[in-house]
């Protein structure tokens, strides 16, 4: 059974002691005034040496602690009401920030969330030390075996046994489709993987703690901008705004 996600949040930088363990502190922001612009990472099985699933339908917004929308009776929360926080995917190359929280009709984002998504594509960390194929070669379970001319995929053991005396004519390009070979089957796994909208993907991955490697696994994190715009009308003049990270 593959592992659930596992997710980690990154503020300012992509390094491991850039880790955010509880909350995101965006200052005290003067009515009619901007805080500052936080950038986040967001990761799926940062480093891990076993596949998670992936993460879908992954979208960002703002609730207040009682996960409702920031209008209840003695609850009320302007910055998520009122749509504060303004959300960019750099992963995906936006140039807008667009409102998320409570959202509302007549507002610029009515629904109140943001997709959330990457370019990024992750390299598969077997295809490094797959072995080429040869002729009459007792192969092991779980082994990974590349064909003689590369074709963006490798192929893993599920039927140990004995490759044929040729190589088989045509390599399966298809995700998860069998292959066989004199005694030997495998399974085809693509090396490079870009996830589809709202997607972070859970793959294995050797990203170091200083992040100088991350691209390797560019889909399995996201990268966004944050800020607060408060309004000339919020009830206080000054605002302190914390932000707790949760996942649901």
């Amino acid at each position: 059974m593959t592992n659930a996600p596992i997710v980690s949040w990154y503020e300012g930088t992509n390094e491991k002691v850039s880790e955010v363990k509880s909350t995101v502190n965006y200052g005290t922001v003067d009515a009619d005034s901007q805080s500052d612009t936080k950038v986040f990472y967001i990761w799926n099985n940062r480093g891990e040496s076993e596949d998670a699933s992936k993460m879908e339908e992954v979208v960002f917004t703002t609730r207040d602690r009682n996960g409702g929308d920031g209008s209840g009776v003695g609850n009320i929360v302007e910055a998520v009401r009122d749509n504060w926080f303004q959300v960019r995917v750099d992963s995906l190359n936006e140039t807008a920030f667009v409102p998320v929280g409570k959202g509302g009709v007549g507002t610029q984002n009515p629904n109140g969330t943001k997709d959330l998504g990457t370019t990024g594509t992750t390299t598969n960390v077997n295809a490094a030390t797959a072995q080429v194929w040869s002729a009459s070669q007792p192969l092991a379970l779980n082994t990974y075996v590349q064909p003689t001319n590369a074709n963006g995929f490798i192929y893993k053991v599920t039927k140990a046994g004995t490759t044929d005396v040729t190589e088989p004519s045509s390599w399966v390009t298809v995700e998860g489709n069998p292959v066989f070979d004199g005694t030997v089957e495998y399974v085809a796994i693509r090396i490079e993987v870009t996830p589809n909208a709202r997607e972070i993907l859970g793959f294995a991955n050797q990203t170091l703690a200083d992040g100088s490697n991350a691209d390797l696994a560019g889909g399995n994190f996201v990268k966004i901008s944050v800020f607060a715009d408060v309004p000339i009308d919020a009830s206080a003049g000054k605002n302190l705004l914390v932000q707790r990270v949760k996942i649901a």
